[in-house]
């Protein structure tokens, strides 16, 4: 039977996002996937992008042209350095252009189909959704092989120059804080490998406000390993919070959950389950807001499914379409 729980934060929340204004209680979702890549869009993503892209395009262009007594480096060092800019602006300036282009087309949509967002909020297959432990498990190691680069210039300066150890013991501690990456990549990994990706087949599109979500989902592999299986409907808020001042400023995208529900079922209800899918229910609160992924930052629904075994735990997460259609 679902259980639903009260949203409420504790100490740690508030040490790493202030409440919301209308939620006090909504508690802060640490470690969560977010929809958001990046605390700037559209317009201002394009121009913010633009001149990262520049400083690391002139820096390759200098490269060759300097003169070699200038140079206290190594032309590769450089090169790593410029493209780091490069890839950094132009990850944001993408990311902005494509924030444009979205909501040109969800303007022009929302004037022909007013009242029906869910059409042109996001794109939805209407059969369901996948959640790809492949695409997990690649960004993961992507994140572990830029935060080595990244590594690379300081280590080298530790290296080879006099009294620059302070370079060094820094590269070292940091590494070890990269080993974080490289554990977490190798859980996906054999995630991916144990139980592969995972569908949610919706019984109905959208989902209402108010109503009735029922699902079913289907792992392909080994469920029957699976010890307890945790389903969670969640509705999460995201929000860009800036702290400190000055120079000192950073922003960074904090996920607050609003509603939370969960059901969990036992290793004897999943054996009888080993051939077929899981069935998903859940009720819908009718005063919760709905779904907007348009939104810079959004609000959206999902599943969230949790696995406990005695290997490698399963974990997937789900967008459901979740709207006011009436």
């Amino acid at each position: 039977m679902p259980v639903t729980f009260e949203t409420t934060r504790s100490a740690a929340d508030n040490f790493f996002a202030p409440p919301l204004a209308d939620r006090p209680s909504a508690a802060v979702l640490l470690n969560h996937r977010t929809q958001s890549s990046t605390t700037i869009d559209g317009w201002a993503a394009v121009v913010f992008g633009l001149p990262f892209m520049g400083i690391g395009a002139f820096i390759f262009w200098m490269i060759p042209r300097a003169a070699a007594h200038s140079k206290h480096a190594p032309d590769w060092i450089g090169q790593l350095i410029a493209g780091m800019f490069f890839l950094a602006g132009a990850f944001v300036f993408l990311h902005g252009v494509r924030g444009v282009i979205r909501k040109a087309i969800y303007n022009r949509d929302a004037a022909q189909r007013p009242g029906e967002p869910w059409l042109y909020d996001h794109h939805w297959r209407r059969e369901g959704v996948a959640f790809s432990a492949f695409d997990d498990m690649l960004k993961r190691l992507v994140a572990a092989v830029l935060w080595n680069a990244f590594l690379i210039p300081f280590a080298w300066v530790g290296i080879t120059q006099r009294g620059a150890w302070p370079f060094l013991a820094a590269v070292a501690i940091f590494g070890l804080l990269g080993l974080i990456f490289w554990f977490r990549w190798a859980q996906m990994l054999f995630d991916f490998l144990r139980y592969g990706n995972s569908f949610l087949t919706y019984d109905q599109f959208p989902y209402s406000l108010g109503g009735t979500l029922t699902a079913r989902l289907r792992i392909p592999h080994h469920i029957s390993l699976i010890d307890e299986l945790t389903l969670t409907l969640r509705c999460v808020e995201e929000k860009y919070v800036t702290t400190g001042t000055g120079q000192n400023r950073t922003s960074k995208v904090v996920c607050y959950e609003l509603y939370g529900e969960s059901v969990t079922l036992d290793r004897e209800r999943l054996n009888g389950l080993i051939a077929g899918e899981i069935p998903v229910s859940f009720k819908i609160p009718a005063d919760q807001p709905a779904t907007t992924l348009i939104a810079a930052p959004p609000t959206y629904w999902e599943i969230e499914a949790k696995g406990q075994t005695r290997g490698a735990n399963y974990e997937s997460v789900f967008l459901v379409p979740v709207y006011k259609t009436s």
